[in-house]
């Protein structure tokens, strides 16, 4: 179970730094978010350095939810980071390839937890009920 304002807490600020990340031509910022997530997946709360800056910025608690949905969010963004951090680093510096293959995923992850920020919609979280139910029924 995870706090439910948790998710939309971190969502919030992938959608903020990756923005200023691209617009400030701050490409560094892929990877280390890519980082980020990857130990939110694989250390759960111990390792999840949002989860330390939600706690001590003392946001009021929302209701537990289930940890899976956003955790196999938060994968879906640490693949599509990485494949962006692979973009920005293997291609030419002033090449449309850059900003398709590099920038590009950065840019759906941010605009993605940006929706799940603000709406409550989270299309990883989604993805993973959907299949969880395809699963039970066959």
């Amino acid at each position: 179970m995870v706090d439910s304002h948790l998710p939309r807490f971190s969502q919030g600020v992938q959608a903020l730094l990756l923005a200023a990340a691209f617009l400030l031509e701050l490409e560094i910022v892929v990877p280390l978010m890519a980082l980020m997530l990857f130990a939110a997946v694989v250390g759960g709360p111990r390792w999840n350095l949002m989860g330390y800056l939600y706690r001590a910025l003392l946001i009021p608690r929302g209701e537990p939810e289930p940890a899976a949905p956003p955790r196999f969010a938060q994968t879906l963004g640490t693949i599509f980071l990485t494949l962006g951090t692979i973009g920005l680093y293997t291609t030419d510096i002033d090449s449309t390839s850059r900003l398709v293959l590099g920038w590009g995923p950065a840019l759906l992850v941010a605009l993605l937890a940006a929706l799940a920020a603000t709406t409550g919609f989270c299309l990883g979280c989604e993805i993973y009920l959907l299949a969880a139910r395809a699963r039970r029924s066959a």
